[in-house]
């Protein structure tokens, strides 16, 4: 497998994309019998979902039944519905329905046919829990067991690598060594055994079974195979990249695009959210790009669009030195979550429950003009447990990103906002902090923030303590896109493309965030994003089989 070697002239299907999606696609059609070539943009395999947490949020699905969890299809949308009550109109629930039952059915396929080992999130419940109707406690965020990446020979350097998440460490123990941001309890000698011996978790430890699954099908994978587009050509469909020695096309009877959002455009973030790019930026790699609307464009696709706020980006900040090769510098700040921290405007105000990232979105955005700046503002009892990133609890932060000063009103004047107003937000939220009560905004009331991303070991609220200590610090957040979009290509039934006039377009189906997301809304939950992806490319493949089959071509999908 090389980036450079040519596909068949002719095959069944060309997949687009080789994030979440697209490896699902391949290895169904795979197992399908059909002749599939995978092409990727990028150097390296695994897309935004290569960074993610890989929470895969499937209602009633298999693991959770097998453990005695209850749970229903019914429970499920009713949540989903929930969820995106603010723009029901959002939704479409034939759509919903379609998504819920694909991704249990996927779930179940790829554990059954040995592609991945599912294990559950453990006592993670619903973002929404236990408010919205339908909502699980636990048994719906699925993610992958630890993963040899051994197994891949010398494709594991073909696999992106998550700089986000602690790779090689499983959920269950970072809960148990206090979350996420509890690095002074976990047992870092295990996590340095881990990563030496290429224990694959998180992000990375979905895509490499799913990049070994492929591979072992004899599906070609061709890196830097950037489409640029596809277009009708008699009864097939020409598809062009381009490539290092510069145009490639190959035919097609079906084609698959799973190219994901549009993070790295510049233009698509400014006109479809509003961040503008000293206020935004992405924690995806950069071959995610958006380019599902522009290679479609040709077919007649179109582009449906939600409110600037219904894209769940993350806080962060951007590193000004790279920490490995290819980094961006994007950096999610997971930090905004534990005590002894808020989140203010520039007139040093509060605005949202800055624990949960969805409400600060919110709050930034659903204002015209949105809410730019923001800044998150800490103490030193925050400095001394918890740090920044890759800044250790106590450590140095990096040169430039972080104002210190030994008072509220200094520390204002450093950010450039009013220090009086930043002291009397401070002392008002102080105020019941130290009770682990937030009662102006609720921060430290969402039960799966507490969980995941909260100090377990902080009594009596994960994520609510006052700011009384200095020195003071601060510094400018962005609004970090997590690869899961505002917009997408509309899509119907299995995904099959859509044109200007609501008409199916033949052959070409468009999975995960390249498409537009009428079968969640407005709504979102972790776990949305790969379970969508996930559960269309499979369904994509099954509806290319199925109409293969009326047509009198058989194909049967054959597990292998």
């Amino acid at each position: 497998m090389t980036s450079s070697e040519p596909g068949p002239e002719v095959v069944d299907l060309v997949v687009v994309g080789a994030g979440m999606g697209g490896l699902a696609t391949a290895v169904t059609a795979a197992d399908a019998g059909l002749t599939t070539v995978l092409l990727e943009a990028g150097e390296k395999v695994g897309g935004a979902a290569a960074y993610s947490g890989v929470q895969v949020w499937v209602g009633a699905n298999h693991v959770g039944r097998e453990r005695g969890i209850e749970d229903s299809l019914e429970d499920a949308l009713a949540y989903v519905r929930w969820a995106a009550r603010q723009d029901l109109a959002s939704l479409d629930e034939d759509r919903t329905r379609e998504w819920l039952s694909g991704a249990a059915e996927a779930a179940e396929y790829f554990e059954r046919t040995g592609v991945i080992t599912w294990d559950l999130v453990p006592d993670y419940p619903d973002y929404y829990y236990p408010d919205a109707p339908g909502a699980a406690v636990t048994g719906r965020y699925l993610t992958s067991s630890p993963y040899d990446g051994r197994l891949l020979g010398d494709d594991l350097d073909l696999l992106l690598v998550s700089p986000h998440f602690p790779v090689g460490i499983t959920y269950g123990e970072m809960f148990a060594w206090g979350g996420m941001s509890s690095r002074t309890e976990w047992d870092l000698d295990l996590v340095a055994r881990r990563r030496a011996q290429h224990v694959l978790t998180f992000g990375t430890g979905i895509v490499a079974p799913f990049f070994r699954a492929v591979l072992e099908r004899g599906v070609p994978v061709l890196l830097q195979h950037r489409v640029a587009s596809v277009a009708r050509q008699g009864d097939l469909l020409a598809v062009t990249a381009t490539t290092p020695a510069g145009t490639w096309t190959v035919l097609a009877r079906d084609v698959v695009v799973a190219t994901g959002a549009h993070d790295w455009s510049e233009e698509l973030m400014v006109e479809l959210t509003g961040i503008t790019p000293e206020n935004g930026g992405t924690v995806v790699p950069p071959s995610v790009r958006g380019d599902a609307r522009d290679l479609l464009a040709g077919l007649g696709a179109t582009i449906a669009t939600l409110p600037a706020w219904a894209a769940p980006v993350l806080p962060g900040y951007r590193l000004s030195e790279p920490s490995f090769p290819g980094d961006t510098g994007y950096r999610a700040c997971f930090e905004h979550c534990l005590p002894h921290t808020v989140i203010v405007d520039a007139e040093g105000r509060r605005f949202a429950d800055d624990s949960f990232h969805p409400a600060i979105v919110r709050g930034v955005l659903a204002t015209d003009p949105p809410r730019f700046p923001v800044f998150l503002v800490w103490d030193s009892q925050h400095h001394a447990k918890y740090g920044l990133g890759a800044t250790p609890p106590g450590g140095d932060y990096p040169e430039g990103l972080v104002c210190r000063a030994d008072s509220l009103e200094e520390l204002g004047q450093l950010l450039g906002i009013d220090g009086g107003t930043l002291r009397g937000t401070v002392e008002g939220y102080n105020a019941g902090a130290a009770e682990g009560e937030d009662p102006e905004l609720g921060r430290g009331s969402n039960l799966s923030v507490r969980r995941f991303r909260g100090d377990g070991n902080q009594r009596p609220n994960p994520c609510v303590g006052p700011l009384d200590r200095p020195p003071f610090f601060g510094m400018r957040l962005r609004l970090l896109s997590t690869g899961i979009a505002a917009s997408g290509v509309v899509a119907g039934r299995a995904g099959r493309l859509l044109d200007r006039d609501g008409a199916e377009v033949p052959g070409v189906h468009v999975v995960g965030e390249a498409s537009a997301r009428a079968a969640a809304g407005v709504g979102y939950n972790s776990g949305y994003s790969l379970s969508r992806a996930m559960a269309y490319g499979y369904l994509a493949v099954r509806d290319i089989c199925s109409r293969r089959t009326e047509s009198g071509i058989l194909t049967t999908m054959t597990p292998r």
